[in-house]
């Protein structure tokens, strides 16, 4: 029994070793809780965090800091630019605002929070095949999927990371060292960057496929497969436990 729990130690121990080798990162963070409905009004487009949000935030940032980061970007929302600034107090890391990091677009802005929940719902039993228009009024979902994707590849490329299209499969090629980097964005904009990287065939509702709560965060690490370059793998998805640390979940 010794033994076996000996090479079992072992190959854990090995695994643990291959991990914390320098790679190639990206983490993908979701704003934290946002005030749709600021002073209990009618709903805004544009919400900033609450107080409980900032919480959120603070706790998250001080969790990814911990692991490094060398670049932070960010969405032009106030609910992403507010959870990025908590990241940029802990690392001293100016965020980046990428427009093409904004959330699908919905049509809300001024409805009351029952308005709100019957357009999402009544959204969501179209058939299926209607989904790929995105939400009533608002962005297509290939619209939006092709900006996130747009904005992921400019970013890596800022960091001369380059991908290939190699016998119908995505390979990158990476410099050294090895680029460390943090996307303050939402739910939607957070899937489909994993469905790209993860060189998944999309659908219209990724945000379901890859669904992920405030203020979590997900980890992605290049990995070298044979001579062709280097894939996305999916280390560390939806985060939470800096979360449930300080009571925030």
């Amino acid at each position: 029994m010794a033994t076996v729990a000996a090479r079992v130690g072992g190959a854990a121990r090995r695994e643990a070793e291959q991990r914390a080798r320098p790679h190639a990162r990206i983490t993908l963070i979701r704003h934290g809780e946002p005030d749709w409905t600021p002073s209990n009004g009618p709903s805004v487009n544009d919400p900033a965090l609450t107080p409980f949000g900032a919480a959120q935030a603070r706790a998250t940032a001080e969790r990814v800091a911990a692991d490094g980061i060398d670049a932070i970007y960010v969405s032009p929302y106030r609910r992403s630019q507010e959870t990025a600034a908590a990241l940029a107090e802990v690392t001293g890391l100016a965020p980046i605002t990428v427009e093409g990091l904004a959330e699908v677009g919905v049509a809300v802005d001024g409805l009351t929070q029952a308005e709100v929940d019957r357009y999402f719902v009544d959204g969501m039993q179209r058939p299926l095949d209607e989904h790929w228009e995105g939400w009533p009024g608002a962005e297509t979902f290939h619209d939006f999927h092709a900006r996130v994707t747009s904005a992921i590849t400019d970013i890596l490329g800022r960091h001369g990371c380059r991908s290939d299209r190699t016998h119908d499969f995505t390979t990158w090629q990476l410099p050294d060292p090895k680029p460390r980097i943090a996307v303050v964005a939402h739910g939607g904009t957070n899937s489909v960057a994993l469905t790209h990287l993860l060189d998944i065939r999309p659908v219209p509702w990724e945000w379901i496929r890859f669904e992920s709560e405030l203020a979590a965060f997900s980890v992605l690490q290049a990995r070298q497969v044979g001579p062709e370059g280097f894939v996305w793998s999916l280390q560390n998805f939806n985060e939470v436990d800096p979360l449930k640390a300080e009571g925030l979940r």
